[in-house]
């Protein structure tokens, strides 16, 4: 096959989280596995344990906020921090990095087409409303930072001090950051923007920047997720030339026992949080619907990289590499 087919896309960009791989197979587990030890330590019970923490995952719209476990059971806890942090703090943390290592995996199909991708030469970037330290550690331990030339994902901020009794009680979360950047320093990614907050999607800031480091236009750009509202009007706003919907390993999509924990154990004890909603996307007037290009598994997207010649697109999937 040739190495170098011309197509009008000239960048390919995707999120990671239930995109690519699903970050619930590795974080129900270790939910599961730590709350009733925390609740049982803390002499709370496990809806209690499981409320104060959704509560705090929404308020900072990331499950994966380091300092989330100090600011949810702080109150409860009457001991040292240093206690505190050998008992409940750092076992919650290394059983999410367990099960993260252990279970979350590219789905079926997808490390197949980021290959074909690089064969036809297209750069691929993950534009993620991760927190970069923990999008950065997901695609190194899922085997997926190989395929990738650029990544875009929020910073992540320490929560103010005065939700906590001292300065003590941040530092886990501080030391957490550093460790797995240390960690997966060797990720080989050439191009990492860390964006600020309100850059989350469906704002167009962050695929922008992208479309500024590899020199294309928002005609030569396709956009692949797995949320409509984030995903999908990211596309509108940014003017790419579509989306591509994969929503097929979203949260309906999962066991019922992890929907239980997600939407019952860890709900949030108000909705004055957005939680993980969308925030506003500015500046580009909004339609009633993205340009969707289609909706499939992630190698289907690539069906959709515009071919100049259809004798090479024909030869392309005569030989099957566009099959996820």
């Amino acid at each position: 096959m040739k190495q170098k087919i011309p197509t009008q896309v000239r960048l390919f960009a995707t999120d990671n989280d239930h995109t690519m791989v699903g970050y619930f197979a590795g974080a129900v587990p270790a939910w599961r596995e730590q709350l009733p030890k925390i609740a049982k330590r803390l002499g709370i019970s496990e809806e209690l344990a499981g409320r104060k923490l959704g509560t705090v995952f929404a308020r900072f719209a990331t499950h994966d906020y380091p300092w989330a476990v100090a600011l949810a059971f702080h109150p409860y806890w009457k001991g040292s921090v240093k206690d505190f942090v050998r008992l409940i703090e750092k076992p919650f943390w290394d059983a999410q990095d367990k099960y993260r290592i252990k279970y979350v995996k590219p789905y079926n199909g997808v490390e197949k087409a980021l290959t074909e991708l690089q064969k036809l030469a297209i750069p691929a970037v993950v534009v993620s409303d991760a927190p970069m330290f923990m999008c950065i550690a997901r695609l190194a331990s899922s085997g997926l930072a190989k395929y990738f030339q650029g990544v875009y994902a929020l910073e992540c901020k320490a929560p103010d001090l005065t939700l906590v009794p001292s300065e003590e009680w941040l530092r886990f979360g501080t030391r957490r950051i550093a460790t797995l950047n240390r960690k997966y320093s060797d990720h080989g990614i050439k191009i990492v923007r860390e964006l600020p907050i309100d850059h989350e999607k469906p704002d167009p800031r962050g695929i922008e920047l992208a479309m500024k480091d590899f020199s294309v236009h928002p005609g030569q750009v396709i956009h692949v997720g797995d949320s409509l509202p984030k995903d999908g009007v990211l596309g509108l706003t940014a003017g790419l030339r579509g989306f591509f919907y994969t929503p097929y390993h979203a949260i309906s999509h999962l066991p019922a026992e992890y929907l239980e924990y997600i939407t019952g154990v860890l709900k949030p004890e108000t909705d004055e949080f957005d939680g993980h909603g969308a925030t506003a996307a500015p500046s580009k007037p909004l339609v009633s619907a993205p340009p969707m290009l289609g909706q499939g598994s992630f190698g289907n997207a690539l069906d959709h990289l515009g071919f100049y010649n259809q004798a090479d697109y024909l030869e392309v999937k005569a030989e099957r590499l566009f099959r996820a």
